[in-house]
């Protein structure tokens, strides 16, 4: 791996960032001052330090976030800031697994591991997503069995969609897919409108009760394989 890639894989800012702290030469590998920011370095073996900080190498994240509103899944902070800003220790090859729109909360998986991330939201194994939504009315019971069968969206056909009424106007709604604001545009289907939505669950992981708006977590190996085993 090119030592500029390694040191903005491990927080210290963007390539560019390291390329400067490797002219100034703070950046040592086994005990060398390194001043090539294209040095192949072996991240298993080497022990890389910056300004006599050892790196620990950690190669795979696997993180469980409740993610709060205001909050954008992305990189590029534009309108609202982004998701990564909450975390302590930035990492340049982390991403999402299902993003959250701004304005909606919950359990967010956010990683570097393709193959982690590729049995969750591309793979075959019909993950699915459920929802605490709370809505402007109540809901109208007759789009149950409608959602059940299968409603119609972007000239498809949903797979079909399961409702648990909490409360005349909050439902958990399981969902098969991740299409753009799909559980607002379901319940505008439904003649409804979505005031409140937080994601809760993920396949058979749901979101940890301890987690505060803005907290996150390393998932444990019990949890990671609900996914990949």
């Amino acid at each position: 791996m090119r030592l500029d890639k390694f040191l903005a894989h491990n927080g210290y800012g963007t390539r560019k960032d390291t390329k400067t702290l490797i002219k100034k030469k703070l950046v040592s590998v086994n005990d060398n001052i390194v001043s090539d920011s294209g040095y192949i370095l072996n991240p298993d073996n080497d022990r890389v330090t910056v300004d006599g900080e050892l790196i620990e190498y950690v190669e795979n994240v696997y993180l469980m976030m409740n993610k709060p509103a205001g909050y954008i899944c992305s990189h590029d902070a534009v309108e609202y800031p982004s998701v990564l800003e909450l975390i302590d220790t930035y990492r340049s090859d982390l991403f999402f697994v299902g993003r959250l729109d701004a304005d909606t909360e919950g359990l967010l998986l956010i990683t570097n591991d393709g193959h982690f991330s590729h049995a969750i939201a591309h793979g075959k194994r019909n993950i699915h997503k459920q929802y605490l939504v709370h809505l402007e009315k109540p809901f109208d019971k007759r789009f149950i069995s409608e959602l059940l069968e299968g409603i119609p969206l972007d000239d498809t056909i949903l797979k079909p969609a399961t409702v648990e009424m909490i409360d005349d106007n909050k439902i958990l709604l399981t969902i098969a897919e991740g299409k753009y604001h799909q559980v607002k545009r379901m319940m505008h289907h439904c003649e409804n409108e979505v005031i409140y939505l937080k994601r809760v669950k993920i396949g058979s992981l749901n979101l940890d009760p301890s987690l505060k708006l803005g907290a996150y977590r390393d998932l444990t190996e019990e949890e990671i394989n609900l996914f990949t085993a």
